[in-house]
């Protein structure tokens, strides 16, 4: 009973209940069934269901999820008469398969499925159902966070786990020192949160299907052909360290971008590769920007291009922008200089005597804004009205 009360989530009700299982001094403790408790819940207008946020969209029915589904389906329509059937102990049936498809053939290799999946078990995710009143107000507040957890990535085949299991210990031993696997197992498992290991990302699952993945599979089903599959998920997004994307590049070379492999471009029917780095005057290798790679490819316009489009903006508010009778704001030597407190009771109402000499030292100029930028209040609502900023696409 004491277990039953601790769970309730309303004072109310544990104020009810308390009062009813109280020991009383000199008699037996009255006790109640979990059957009374119920109706007790009931009566006082409580519910017994899933606790859940109120807001979700449920996004499965939108016209491009729905596009994009039966592209798949019919993807996988077309392979289902080259994938490898498996019996319960991961036995590969007999199949017959199109002309021209066989183990280690040079036109088309029977496919193996491996599907990919995660899991994740998180420290505050243990309550999902509890008392709460008819009447919609919160009575059971679950923490804003997650909490730490353990997450699971793993790759399963349609008979099970991949892993080196169904073979012998030699047989474990020679692929593991041939390959360099560390394990015989293609799970990798995750501790997050605070002081764990970090989340997981693109880059640690890439290095899970090189490492582990690939060589397990590779391993099991020489001469066939890996279908990996997995879901869509924005985790699961990642590019070498040297992919050509724009993103990552800067206007100008050189700076703060990564150092890309070469590319290529057409120019009267000929392919020409295109380095995306140069020496300068001092003989040292330089990142190239985009407006470099342009101008190699004679598409850089005579006028220029912005990186990234202007926020679009009323005539008065370019005025602003283009003033340039504001004072802007300058710090002095003096206060850029580290603060050393010579009372540990410095404080904006009583200064101590370093903090009053570094005042009377003080030469800095105040920001001064003109006169037509001090009547700007708040957001423009000439500039909210007009269309929103351009995109990559044209819109």
């Amino acid at each position: 009973m004491r277990t039953l009360i601790q769970e309730l989530t309303s004072y109310k009700l544990v104020r009810h209940l308390q009062t009813i299982v109280h020991d009383r001094p000199g008699e037996d403790p009255i006790t109640i069934t979990s059957r009374t408790a119920r109706q007790w819940l009931r009566r006082l207008g409580f519910r017994y269901g899933e606790v859940k946020k109120n807001v979700f969209i449920d996004g499965h029915e939108r016209p491009d999820v729905v596009q994009d589904r039966n592209a798949f389906v019919q993807t996988l329509e077309t392979l289902a008469e080259y994938l490898v059937e498996f019996d319960e102990d991961g036995t590969i049936k007999d199949k017959v398969y199109p002309p021209g498809c066989e183990v280690y053939g040079s036109e088309s290799r029977p496919v193996i499925l491996i599907t990919h999946d995660e899991a994740t078990f998180s420290a505050n995710d243990g309550i999902r159902r509890a008392w709460m009143e008819m009447d919609g107000e919160a009575t059971f507040l679950r923490p804003k966070t997650k909490g730490q957890g353990i997450m699971v990535s793993e790759f399963l085949l349609p008979f099970g786990r991949l892993n080196l299991s169904s073979l012998t210990a030699e047989q474990k031993a020679q692929i593991m020192g041939s390959t360099g696997l560390t394990a015989d197992e293609a799970v990798e498992v995750l501790e997050y949160g605070k002081n764990r290991e970090g989340y997981w990302d693109g880059a640690k699952l890439l290095k899970q299907v090189v490492n582990k993945a690939l060589p397990i599979a590779e391993a099991l089903f020489p001469g066939y052909s890996l279908f990996f599959l997995f879901d869509n998920a924005t985790s699961h997004s990642v590019y070498a360290e040297d992919a050509l994307r724009t993103t990552k590049m800067n206007k100008g070379s050189g700076g703060k971008q990564p150092w890309v492999r070469p590319g290529y471009y057409h120019a009267d029917g000929v392919c020409h590769e295109q380095l995306m780095a140069y020496l300068d005057e001092q003989g040292a290798w330089q990142q190239k920007g985009i407006q470099r790679v342009l101008e190699e490819r004679g598409l850089w316009p005579d006028g220029g291009l912005n990186l990234e489009c202007p926020k679009p903006k009323c005539d008065n508010c370019q005025i602003m922008a283009a003033c340039r009778s504001c004072v802007k704001k300058q710090t002095c030597a003096s206060c850029k200089e580290q603060i050393q407190h010579s009372s540990l009771e410095c404080s904006k109402a009583r200064r101590c005597d370093a903090c009053a000499v570094r005042a009377r030292r003080c030469t800095c100029i105040p920001r001064a804004p003109c006169d037509i930028y001090a009547m700007k209040k708040g957001k423009c609502r000439d500039c909210e009205e007009l269309p929103p900023r351009c995109t990559s696409s044209g819109m």
